[in-house]
């Protein structure tokens, strides 16, 4: 992994390291805060919900008027902008202990990391040669889950009882990621220049229907995704001695990932239909947040986690490279911004339908989880329903048929509504998971 990285100009590896910062510092307060929330701000589970969800809105909001800005100003300014603001929200957590100025730092934090982090990935996207460009998402994925991993790390072995002083360390690596990115990033798009989005094309988008199908239906799919942040921690607080312990799943995870993305990628992802890996995918996040309910040890939340992490890995890259096949090559980022935003709904919806959930379920745990569990069946169904819809499938096969995609598949994040490039591969029918000739 060192030469690749020595292979890429100083830039990539500055953006890189904001990679690795803006995890680092994400990672450092998202998995305590329902913790926090409850135990130290005593707010009910449904606003601990609806704080998660307006993160999410208010990231998808900062997303659009981010991709506007960096149009016009250059990514550079964006994304220390975004990690500024992102800065200011976190802090506040440290500050203020209502519901309504708790509301309006999660809003600041949500809308400075939609500011930073598509501005970051089309930096990216950007500067990296045709050559290089899979080795530097590639390592975009390995930088992101070291960040998210140290995290954890972090919090077990450094915080003590003051939840407050996440917030300090959160804040101040967000700011040390403005400075790093003002002092090192080049102006505007580098040698590139940053033309904006014709209002057509916006036409052009919602005439696929594909695309638009296939975006819907993600949206419950998200919804589902996002019930393991809210739900892990708050049920860590229940069986957990020390809360904070949960911060290690996470480091659990992202370990998983880093070993075992390729091999998904490889083994299962590249040798079945995309919409076969994603309905699969269901069942395990479905399965494993189901699982959380039945958890009475760390040992047991590890292994729901790590249940879920294997239907991530199945899940987000296909769904980023079917995205990427549904869209037009001269579109492609345009396509991502909008699915930025289905997969925000989604995450916020879920996360306020999962807060209502939790307190109307509380005591009821067998309702909940089998809730959750019906939800990954219905959308099981409904994918593998959507495999036999001939305009998806035509789009599908037209696209695994060009010559210009991407050859090599790298890892991804262990986060949705991220620009995340995954190649649609050659993927052939598969029989019994396994690649098979053209019989004709």
């Amino acid at each position: 992994m060192l030469k690749e990285i020595l292979k890429l100009d100083r830039t990539l590896i500055i953006l890189l390291l904001g990679v690795l910062l803006s995890h680092l510092g994400t990672y450092m307060v998202m998995p305590m805060l329902p913790i926090i929330l409850k135990i130290d701000n005593g707010l009910s589970l449904v606003q601990i919900g609806s704080i998660l969800a307006s993160i999410a809105i208010a990231f998808q909001l900062g997303s659009i008027f981010g991709g506007v800005l960096a149009d016009r100003v250059g990514r550079r300014f964006i994304i220390g902008l975004g990690a500024l603001i992102t800065a200011m929200g976190i802090f506040g957590f440290g500050f203020f202990n209502g519901f309504f100025p708790l509301l309006l730092m999660a809003m600041t934090m949500g809308f400075g990391t939609g500011l930073n982090a598509p501005s970051t990935k089309a930096a990216i996207a950007a500067l990296a040669s045709v050559e290089n460009r899979t080795t530097a998402f590639s390592l975009r994925g390995i930088f992101a889950n070291v960040g998210t991993g140290s995290a954890g790390l972090i919090i077990f072995f450094l915080i003590t009882e003051s939840s407050n002083f996440i917030f300090w360390i959160g804040g101040v690596i967000y700011i040390w990621l403005a400075f790093q990115s003002w002092l090192f990033l080049p102006k505007e798009c580098g040698d590139l220049p940053c033309p904006p989005v014709p209002r057509s094309a916006y036409r052009e988008v919602f005439k696929n229907k594909p695309f638009i199908v296939f975006s819907i239906v993600t949206i419950f799919i998200w919804a589902l995704y996002a019930q393991l942040s809210l739900t892990l921690p708050l049920i860590a607080t229940e069986i957990l001695a020390e809360p904070k312990n949960v911060a290690l799943i996470w480091t659990v995870n992202s370990a998983i990932v880093i070993l075992s993305q390729s091999v998904i990628t490889m083994k299962i992802i590249n040798r079945v239909h995309p919409l076969t890996a994603l309905s699969f995918g269901i069942l395990f996040i479905s399965a494993g947040i189901s699982a959380l309910f039945f958890a009475t040890s760390f040992l047991f939340l590890i292994m729901s986690g790590a249940i879920f992490v294997i239907g991530e890995m199945l899940i987000l890259p296909t769904i980023d490279s079917t995205i990427s096949q549904l869209s037009k090559a001269e579109l492609i980022g345009l396509f991502f911004a909008l699915s930025n935003v289905v997969s925000g709904l989604g995450d916020a919806g879920g996360k306020s339908i999962g807060g209502n959930l939790l307190q109307v379920g509380s005591g009821e745990n067998s309702i909940i989880w089998m809730v959750y569990l019906i939800t990954g069946i219905t959308l099981f169904l409904v994918v593998n329903l959507l495999k036999k819809w001939q305009p998806l499938a035509n789009s599908l096969r037209k696209a695994a048929l060009k010559e210009n995609k991407p050859k090599h598949a790298p890892r991804v994040l262990i986060e949705p509504s991220e620009h995340r490039t995954q190649p649609y591969n050659n993927w052939k029918p598969e029989f019994f998971f396994r690649k098979r000739e053209n019989l004709e």
